[in-house]
C-alpha cells in the first residue's frame, strides 16, 4: 500500500526543473526513479547529461531524516572521488547540495540474463572489480545483474556506489576485523560476478565449466548474512515508493 509523499525522498517536492553546474544550467529532461531513499533524474544542457541523485529530505511522519540523507550522500560522494579515474566509473561531478550527489551520464542498459555481450565484457567487469578493490572497497551490491551497465560502447560500469564499503576511520579501519569484512565482502563481489558471467556466457560454456561456477562459497553466506537486512528492508522500502 502506498503511503504518498511519506514515501518518497523529497516529500510532496520533485526534482528540481533545473540544476547549475559550473556555471551552466542544465534543464531535467528525465526522471529516473523517486523512492523512499532516493530521486533520481536526468539532466542535459547542448548534448552534455548528468545524473543528479537526492538522497532523503524530507522527513517521516513527523521525524527528521535529512541528516540520513546527508550522511548517504557524503558516502557515495566520498566513494566516487575515490574510485572516479577507474574505468567503468562515471566521473563525479560534484554536490549539488549537501544531500545531493551528480555525476556524468553513462547511456547504457542493466544487464540482464539475456543481455547480448562481446567477448571482452566479463574479463573487463573483473578488471574493474580488482580495482575498485585495490583502492581498499568493496562494491557490495553485485547481486543482481541490474546493478551492472551495459554500455552503448559495450563496455561494463557500475554507476551507483551507494552500499560500497570503505573502512571507517584511521583507529577502527586499522583493526583485523574490520579487514576481515573487507576482505569478505570483496570475495562476494567477484562471487556475484562470476554467477552473472555464467548466467549471461552460459551457451558459450561447456557443462564442466558451469559446474565449476555454481557453488556458493562460504564467504557468500557471510556476506549475505551481513548485508542480508538492510538488503531487505530497501527493498521492502524501495518497492513501496
Amino acid at each position: 500500500m502506498l503511503l504518498g509523499h511519506h514515501m518518497r525522498a523529497l516529500g510532496r517536492e520533485d526534482l528540481p526543473s533545473d540544476i547549475i553546474l559550473e556555471g551552466n544550467v542544465l534543464r531535467l529532461v528525465e526522471t529516473f526513479k523517486h523512492t523512499f531513499v532516493t530521486a533520481v533524474g536526468v539532466y542535459e544542457r547542448e548534448g552534455e547529461r548528468v545524473v543528479l541523485k537526492c538522497y532523503r529530505k524530507a522527513p517521516l511522519f513527523g521525524i527528521p531524516m535529512a541528516w540520513a540523507g546527508r550522511l548517504m550522500a557524503a558516502h557515495e560522494a566520498a566513494v566516487m572521488r575515490q574510485v572516479e579515474d577507474i574505468e567503468g566509473v562515471p566521473r563525479f561531478r560534484g554536490r549539488y547540495d549537501s544531500a545531493s550527489t551528480v555525476r556524468d551520464y553513462v547511456p547504457g542498459a542493466p544487464l540482464r540474463r539475456d543481455s547480448k555481450v562481446g567477448e571482452e565484457f566479463f574479463p573487463g567487469l573483473f578488471r574493474l572489480l580488482r580495482e575498485l578493490h585495490a583502492r581498499g572497497l568493496a562494491y557490495v551490491d553485485l547481486e543482481k545483474a541490474a546493478n551492472i551497465l551495459v554500455g552503448d560502447d559495450g563496455r561494463p560500469y557500475l554507476v551507483d556506489f551507494q552500499l560500497a564499503f570503505r573502512l571507517p576511520g584511521k583507529f577502527l579501519g586499522r583493526t583485523r576485523l574490520a579487514r576481515a569484512l573487507r576482505h569478505l565482502l570483496q570475495q562476494a563481489d567477484l562471487y556475484h560476478a562470476r554467477k552473472h558471467f555464467r548466467r549471461v556466457m552460459r551457451e558459450r560454456l561447456t557443462d564442466e565449466q558451469i559446474a565449476r561456477l555454481r557453488p556458493r562459497p562460504w564467504f557468500v553466506r557471510v556476506a549475505n548474512l551481513i548485508y542480508a537486512p538492510f538488503k531487505k528492508l530497501r527493498r521492502r522500502i524501495l518497492r513501496k515508493g
